[in-house]
């Protein structure tokens, strides 16, 4: 199958692992694809897939309107091959899939996630979003896709729509690159992900400290970029036992990862972070991390029983709850756990089930 991704995301994007672990899945199984998007042109050649690049210098905000306005005129002046569908990021959608209609182009929109950001930037996003899903229910060939049931109920919920449910695509890890690696003796805490304050990440080091205070020797590694990285930055100034490092190639950080202990979610139980399902949850039990969290839906396993390697804990109680968590293993038991969430990422965190899915979407018969 000839297929087409248009979508926002670049190579560098901490948020574009998805889309790229997706795109190397439909390769491996020969369907033809080229990806659309702001990188430079040739920038790609690594990879297995065709590009166009479609580089942008748009202000935050409203990048998504110039993109999809290049992609609407990419697509008015390209002869699509007949029987191509085309994957639409919902933050192009409302330029791209007009054009692909009127070529008689079958189309998927993806959404990884409705508007995370606050303030202005949420208010001009958001109408964008719900045109897309707008479309989606319009369209008797149109399919979407989410993350989590949790996200396919609320796109239901917000649409109050009749439409067949989007399909879920959850988020996996590549289990041949994060994976346990040898660690050290010193419990080790890590985050890895978007360092915005509205994730809660701020807490992070003062968890640790106080982790610390009470006896616990342990260090905090924090990896990524955000508005709150030089407020990070200043705390950590001096302190060794809190390591905070820019966003990395995925190699570096499976190196990182696998050499840690518990990995952190921080994310709060309001926005989007209560529908999500995580990458970095993923990849820390991939990585024979144990998981403490705060507890929500987003953060939340399907089963009804969460294992005993993960710890979710109400917002009021983390710092107190979660250090009794930590000092309540010993070295033995700590060893026993990383390898039940290695084996359970294994079982059930990998790409395959998305990608599955996702293959089921583009395969004809779906029209």
């Amino acid at each position: 199958m000839n297929v087409l991704w248009f979508t926002r995301r670049t190579a560098g994007d901490l948020c574009a692992t998805t889309q790229f672990a997706l795109s190397h899945g439909l390769c491996e199984r020969g369907h033809d694809l080229t990806i659309v998007n702001p990188d430079v042109e040739g920038s790609h050649q690594s990879y297995p897939w065709e590009h166009i690049g479609l580089p942008i210098s748009a202000v935050k905000g409203l990048q998504g309107r110039t993109l999809g306005k290049k992609m609407q005129e990419f697509v008015k002046a390209q002869k699509i091959p007949r029987g191509s569908i085309a994957i639409v990021d919902w933050q192009v959608a409302a330029f791209v899939v007009p054009s692909l209609e009127s070529k008689s182009i079958h189309w998927i929109l993806m959404d990884r996630s409705p508007p995370a950001d606050r303030g202005v930037l949420a208010w001009l996003q958001w109408p964008s979003w719900k045109r897309a899903w707008q479309m989606v229910e319009r369209n008797a060939n149109a399919s979407g896709c989410v993350v989590s049931k949790a996200h396919q109920s609320f796109v239901m919920a917000k649409l109050k729509s009749s439409m067949s449910p989007p399909v879920i695509l959850n988020a996996g890890a590549d289990i041949n690159l994060f994976c346990p690696k040898k660690k050290g003796e010193q419990l080790t805490l890590v985050y890895h992900g978007r360092l915005d304050t509205h994730r809660g990440v701020l807490a992070l080091p003062m968890f640790a400290q106080k982790a610390r205070a009470v006896g616990l020797s342990c260090r905090l590694i924090m990896i990524g970029e955000g508005d709150a990285f030089s407020g990070l930055e200043r705390v950590s100034a001096g302190e060794e036992y809190f390591e905070l490092y820019p966003s990395m190639e995925q190699s570096e950080l499976a190196k990182i990862l696998g050499s840690c202990h518990i990995g952190l979610l921080p994310m709060p139980e309001r926005g989007m972070w209560k529908i999500a399902s995580p990458l970095k949850r993923s990849e820390y039990a991939a990585s024979g991390l144990l998981v403490l969290g705060i507890d929500h839906a987003g953060h939340r396993l399907e089963e009804q029983q969460q294992p005993k390697w993960m710890k979710l804990i109400q917002p009021q109680d983390f710092h107190d709850d979660g250090i009794e968590w930590l000092r309540s293993f010993t070295r033995t038991e700590l060893e026993s756990l990383s390898l039940e969430a290695r084996i359970y990422a294994e079982e059930h965190m990998t790409w395959n089930s998305a990608i599955d899915a996702l293959e089921n979407l583009i395969r004809p018969s779906s029209f």
